[in-house]
């Protein structure tokens, strides 16, 4: 199939030109059940979200190790991720996190001085700043940027980029986003649409130079309903990539890949 009929088909089903079964996709989506599908033979999307964490998440080593040495489908890094990484996310670090992690330190000792009449207010402040290191830690520290570089670097020799055209799909990305299709209609841009569609598109082009896959994962940290709900896929984002791809989709965290590849391993 030459590129001008791999585009017309992914066209006509993100416009509804082709049915995509999306029924089936929501009685599926209401009572779930394992594809069992191996990791090796499942393609894993990234989105912008998951990179600093992956760079800095407990089982960094052991993802990027199974990543490079033994996983045989594709890993696609959609080309909007780069942008939306750029603008949402090292942008942050490079600015704030040195002087936030000293901030955040001389508050803790500050809250420690009060007097004892607060002590159930610093409390519940304490423990709501503890959770705010946990969840959001990878900011203040120093090595992030250099962790993320050589994660970078690895997606570089690894990582498919795909991109499709914008223009193709502007007038689709309009509609989808007043008839609240997702992904993306939570948002007042289109960049998460085009993540998928840079997905889907990278998915096509892998198929048709034989490089095969049962099953497609994106690993995201995006928990708006446009993208899933309680970790189900939105049943419409299955039922496309079925109908392009004939392949399951599926939504997952970093914790999920970590588990996916102990269980691998």
């Amino acid at each position: 199939m030459d590129q001008s009929e791999l585009e017309r088909q992914l066209i006509g089903i993100l416009d509804r030109q082709i049915e995509c079964g999306t029924l089936a996709a929501l009685i599926s989506a209401i009572k779930p059940e394992p594809v069992g599908v191996p990791l090796s033979d499942t393609a894993i999307g990234l989105d912008a979200n998951v990179f600093l964490r992956l760079a800095n998440h407990p089982k960094s080593a052991d993802i990027i190790d199974y990543l490079t040495s033994r996983h045989s489908a594709p890993l696609v890094l959609p080309g909007q991720a780069i942008q939306e990484f750029w603008n949402n996310q090292l942008q942050v670090v490079d600015t704030v996190a040195a002087t936030l992690k000293k901030q955040f330190e001389t508050f803790k000792t500050t809250l420690g001085k009060i007097d004892q009449g607060f002590s159930d207010y610093v409390k519940q402040i304490d423990v709501l700043l503890d959770q705010f290191s946990v969840d959001h830690g990878h900011i203040y520290d120093e090595g992030t940027v250099r962790k993320t570089q050589s994660l970078l670097e690895f997606l570089a020799k690894r990582a498919l980029v795909p991109y499709a055209p914008r223009q193709q799909y502007r007038e689709i990305a309009a509609m989808r986003k007043r008839t609240k299709t997702p992904p993306g209609f939570r948002d007042e841009g289109d960049g998460d649409f085009f993540i998928w569609v840079d997905l889907l598109h990278g998915l096509q082009q892998a198929q048709s130079k034989k490089h095969p896959f049962s099953r497609v994962v994106l690993v995201s940290l995006d928990k708006k309903i446009d993208w899933s709900r309680e970790g189900i896929a939105h049943p419409i984002l299955v039922a496309e990539a079925k109908a392009l791809l004939n392949v399951p989709f599926e939504m997952w965290t970093l914790n999920d890949l970590a588990r996916e590849v102990s269980a691998a391993t």
